[in-house]
């Protein structure tokens, strides 16, 4: 069984720090060869000292074939497959039933100024639980702009295993958790959940870095030629590095984007696409922020 951890953040100063860059798109180019292009477009397997339910899902349906999961949604979802000794692996899912569980929310006072109730040790956790806390108690306590009351929430879904094994659900047994000499008041809220079972199946996709290479090369590889002098700039400038484009009206920037999008991407989220593109005779992977140069449809 398994137990995904979904971190729900509301310390103000963790949400100001993910202000980051005001670029209305970006293009960025890096020249690859064979072993470099393969592992652009392909994930890192983990290893068996990952520890994480995910990674073990993972090394279970490549080692094996396949593996199931029970969750709320899909624990693992990529579009590119997974590099595992020397060969790479793609991982599709199907839904094959459902299991009854639970939503559990565990909230964490990380600067009560006292403590009452029953306290245990994170040690003394079941897995389950200290999975679930992990994260809250490790990244949590490193913010000095801490308010009243509860800090952070974990939002963990529980399996009927997991639950049976823990001492925070579905019947909050402790008040607080001591966790590196500090103690921490929690306070666990568990709603039934019906969770689905996800059945995992690994198919090799390449036998090497050079045959899933070649097979990224005739599926995607397009030539960047004829540009204009603007065009051209942005791509120079993108060579090695990242071009940013910090208007939302450059219109060889927004001729770019529509030269990128004309091709099939390797891979592509409403925002971004990555390209095998070549250049003045040289192979790069291409990474296009398309930012507000896409139109609403």
């Amino acid at each position: 069984m398994r137990q995904r951890t979904v971190f729900a953040l509301v310390l103000v100063a963790l949400l100001a720090g993910l202000g980051g860059c005001s670029a209305a798109g970006s293009l960025s180019m890096s020249p690859v060869n064979d072993t470099a292009l393969a592992e652009e477009a392909s994930h890192p397997a983990p290893t068996d000292e990952s520890g994480d339910d995910d990674s073990d899902l993972i090394l279970d349906a490549i080692e094996n074939g396949t593996a199931t999961a029970v969750d709320d949604d899909p624990p693992v979802e990529a579009q590119l497959p997974f590099r595992h000794g020397g060969r790479f692996y793609a991982l599709d899912y199907a839904e094959n039933g459902t299991e009854p569980g639970y939503k559990v929310d565990i909230r964490v006072d990380l600067n009560a100024s006292s403590v009452d109730g029953t306290v245990v040790d994170y040690e003394e956790l079941p897995a389950v639980d200290r999975e679930a806390l992990e994260f809250a108690l490790w990244q949590g306590r490193s913010d000095a702009n801490l308010g009243p009351g509860y800090d952070i929430g974990v939002n963990s879904i529980y399996t009927e295993a997991d639950a049976e094994s823990s001492v925070l659900a579905p019947t909050q047994e402790y008040d607080a958790v001591r966790y590196e000499g500090e103690v921490y008041p929690i306070d666990a809220q568990t709603e039934r959940e019906t969770l689905t079972v996800y059945r995992y199946e690994a198919s090799e996709a390449a036998e090497s870095h050079e045959a899933y290479a070649a097979s990224l090369r005739e599926r995607y590889e397009f030539e960047l030629s004829g540009l204009s002098d603007g065009e051209r700039k942005i791509v120079d400038g993108a060579v090695n590095g990242t071009y940013w484009v910090e208007d939302s009206d450059n219109e060889a920037f927004d001729s770019l984007v529509d030269r990128f999008r004309a091709h099939e991407p390797v891979e592509e989220t409403d925002y971004d696409g990555s390209y095998v593109v070549r250049y003045d005779g040289d192979l790069y992977w291409a990474e296009v922020d398309y930012g507000s140069y896409v139109d609403e449809e």
